[in-house]
């Protein structure tokens, strides 16, 4: 289900990754940063993880598209770029809260190629990028539900003060479901210059209604290798040590 070493996991035929931010080089090219366009990258990425996980499809859980509001020139010629050279017969978005209007980049061939879904399912498991609350008639017999928008990471700090990021995926129940016990999967973050969300801040909660229903005693941590952190609440750093520390994603 999770593919070692990688954001990304896939079930059945379908390889799941979320939160690209295409278009973010161009913000970040505003701010005096100048750093290539990942479309490369990223189908490059695809190809080996399509190899790995031997699956025809591909659901990208969110986020698309990095600019809110709008859509930068940028996107305009990235997304279907992208989406064209993407190596999948069929792929399905699963809306972010920042691809609005992404239907307008879908044209040509690309109808008939992406389909636009705010929530997705294959069997018990329930996809959404986790930005809004899930209707409770889509409930029905799910037993896992895989959301992004946190691109999640834990910060580090060693005796001497130095720390550093490492992006992991989350893995919890949500709260209040005794007889019904619905495991919740967050991801990380599929491009690396979109920032982090960092779970093992002192005070914070996970992003979002559904993120924001786990229980964080029960709620673990893991580097993308598979290694086990432990709870996030065993994880908590101070406020002083995570002030430099921010995402540009969310």
């Amino acid at each position: 289900m999770f593919i070692t070493n990688q954001p990304a996991m896939f079930v059945k035929d379908y390889l799941i990754i979320a939160d690209l931010h295409l278009g973010i080089t161009r913000e970040l090219y505003e701010s005096g940063v100048s750093v290539p366009s990942q479309v490369r990258k990223f189908l490059e990425r695809l190809q080996k993880l399509k190899k790995i996980s031997k699956a025809k499809n591909l659901v990208i859980l969110g986020d698309l598209k990095h600019k809110v509001p709008g859509t930068s020139w940028q996107e305009y010629k990235e997304i279907p770029d992208f989406l064209q050279k993407a190596p999948f017969q069929k792929m399905i978005l699963v809306k972010g809260n920042h691809d609005a209007g992404i239907e307008k980049l879908l044209y040509g061939d690309l109808k008939k190629k992406v389909a636009v879904k705010k929530t997705f399912r294959i069997g018990p498991y329930l996809f959404t990028h986790g930005h809004r609350k899930i209707p409770k008639a889509q409930m029905k017999n799910i037993r896992t539900i895989i959301i992004g928008h946190n691109q999640p990471a834990v910060l580090f700090r060693d005796r001497m003060g130095a720390s550093y990021v490492e992006p992991v995926w989350v893995k919890g129940i949500l709260k209040g479901k005794k007889k019904k016990r619905i495991k919740i999967i967050i991801m990380p973050a599929f491009n690396e210059l979109a920032g982090y969300g960092i779970i093992n801040k002192k005070r914070d909660k996970p992003l979002g209604p559904i993120a924001k229903n786990i229980d964080l005693n029960k709620t673990h941590a893991f580097l993308l290798d598979g290694t086990d952190l432990g709870t996030i609440e065993d994880l908590r750093i101070e406020e002083k040590f995570r002030k430099a520390y921010s995402s540009t994603g969310k």
